[in-house]
């Protein structure tokens, strides 16, 4: 009888057991597809929100340039990135960016405090980028003249790119460096 009682109370636990561990594991998956769904929620929000803040700022401190040319269609957002992963704490804040032809590109950063940032990126001789601050009409008249009369001079500041320099392009040595 006992041996009888044994094997039975083994066989319940285990099957307790089991039932338990895939409980358990469906109740996570339930609990992480929820996680998923809401950093697709935030991420949606963020590049929601960048487009939006690019096209109203933008049009606020570039009246007579950039708000006549760029529609607000044309933004493309990005979410924030974070740091070592941890959901609250960015990194980069979320941003938009426009193409705005010949290679040239605005980068914008929403903000109150600080204030809003546009960038030009700005393709450079050496095959890199120029990263160009502008904050407002003037100062993008100015950066843009000085770009265009230097477009052939590369003042090495300029960003990495993983594209080839015009000039190794031109001479067909694409493995040389």
């Amino acid at each position: 009888m006992s041996d009888t009682t044994e094997t039975s109370t083994a066989v319940i636990a285990e099957t307790r057991l089991r039932r338990l561990l895939r409980l358990a594991a469906a109740s996570r998956q339930v609990v992480e597809l929820e996680w998923e769904h809401e950093a697709l929620e935030r991420i949606e929000q963020q590049v929601t929100m960048a487009v939006h803040l690019a096209g109203d700022q933008t049009y606020d401190a570039f009246p007579d340039t950039l708000a006549r040319v760029i529609e607000p269609g044309e933004w493309v957002g990005y979410p924030a990135l974070y740091v070592d992963s941890v959901d609250y704490e960015w990194g980069i804040a979320p941003c938009a960016v426009t193409y705005l032809e010949e290679g040239l590109w605005l980068h914008h950063t929403p903000g109150v405090v600080p204030e809003p940032q546009w960038t030009l990126i700005v393709p450079c001789v050496c095959g890199r980028y120029r990263e160009v601050p502008v904050t407002d009409d003037y100062s993008l008249a100015r950066e843009l003249e000085h770009l265009d009369a230097h477009h052939d001079v590369c003042f090495g500041d300029c960003t990495p790119s993983a594209l080839p320099s015009a000039a190794t392009q031109e001479h067909g040595l694409e493995g040389a460096a």
